[in-house]
């Protein structure tokens, strides 16, 4: 009997349509490169739309027929991504409901920074694994040599480093689900990450780098992460966040700023976890839309704003031309709409 070819799998991580390989199918997860149509090869799975699940895997049917040879895409490496990448790789045999709580646990801490109530006895398994598969992924840049401060990396570097990090934290996530290595975080490699937390979240206060925007039904809690000399957990800002004591009542949504590689800044859209408002938040609805008409009103090169109904934020390619006031105008605008 004619055995099939081993399957090969390279991983590719980008937000240019021009940097996407050519020469084999692709399998796209957990967004969409701008301009970018799956061909009648390719695979596509991407919720950052109105509409979409929670995370990524929950709509992503197992088992899922792949191209011997491909490439596993993604536009930006989190946990959810290479869960998603794991999910589609791993046997219906791994796939226990043990390994798939995990999976699932370690998505939705990825992407909520909670677990629903279903998984609440993996929410300390899910935030460790999380905290162990970034740690890792820092620990990429000295092995390749790149210079510690990210905004001096070129495309090139930012995208080679980023394609090592999805490839191996996916790796390490199949292994595991296959019973041959522990879990990551399992053997106390992110026992520390709580501390770096809490000392970001000191570090945000006594910088004062959290601004609270007043509107007519609350305030609009905004981060400033301009300068910022590692990746800052969005649970650094929830948790400074909870020390403030404003004298009116916050809003879910919350902006964070950060510098753009190309300079300028970048925004991301995010949700404080468990506000009484954060299950009514859809930002796939009118939001995303509305911003990205601003910002084309100031120039027709402007990137699109996109993501989840509770996360997402501006372009990738070209930094934003919007104010926080900018943003915060399109929240309030939306409550005199609804």
């Amino acid at each position: 009997m004619k055995q099939s070819p081993p399957m090969v799998v390279d991983y590719w991580v980008t937000t240019y349509l021009s940097r996407l390989p050519k020469d084999r199918p692709l399998v796209m997860v957990d967004g969409t490169v701008p301009g970018w149509q799956a061909g009648s090869l390719d695979l596509h799975f991407d919720h950052h739309r109105p509409g979409g699940m929670a995370i990524q895997i929950d709509e992503i049917p197992h088992p899922q027929p792949l191209p011997n040879h491909f490439y596993m895409v993604t536009t930006v490496v989190d946990a959810d991504a290479c869960s998603a990448a794991a999910w589609l790789q791993l046997s219906p045999e791994c796939l226990t409901p043990e390994v798939i709580h995990r999976l699932r646990a370690i998505a939705w801490d990825c992407d909520h920074l909670l677990v629903p109530t279903d998984l609440q006895d993996y929410s300390q398994f899910a935030f460790k694994a999380v905290a162990a598969m970034k740690l890792s992924a820092d620990g990429i840049i000295g092995e390749l040599g790149l210079p510690l401060d990210r905004k001096a990396w070129t495309q090139e570097q930012r995208e080679r480093w980023a394609a090592l990090a999805f490839q191996r934290s996916t790796e390490w996530l199949m292994d595991a689900a296959r019973g041959e290595c522990p879990w990551p975080g399992a053997l106390g490699e992110a026992d520390h990450y709580w501390q770096i937390i809490l000392s970001d979240a000191h570090d945000l206060l006594t910088q004062n780098r959290i601004s609270l925007y007043p509107t007519s039904t609350g305030a609009v809690a905004v981060c400033d992460s301009r300068g910022w000399e590692h990746g800052l957990d969005p649970r650094s800002f929830y948790r400074a966040l909870s020390q403030i004591s404003p004298s009116m009542v916050l809003r879910p949504e919350t902006i964070t700023i950060r510098e753009h590689h190309l300079g300028g800044n970048q925004y991301t859209l995010g949700v404080i976890p468990l506000h009484p408002a954060w299950e009514n938040l859809d930002y796939t609805l009118h939001t995303y839309g509305e911003l990205t008409h601003k910002e084309r009103l100031i120039s027709n090169e402007a990137g699109a704003w996109g993501g989840r109904r509770t996360v997402g934020g501006s372009g990738w390619n070209h930094p934003s031309y919007l104010e926080p006031k900018d943003i915060v105008a399109v929240f309030s605008k939306g409550d005199v709409e609804g």
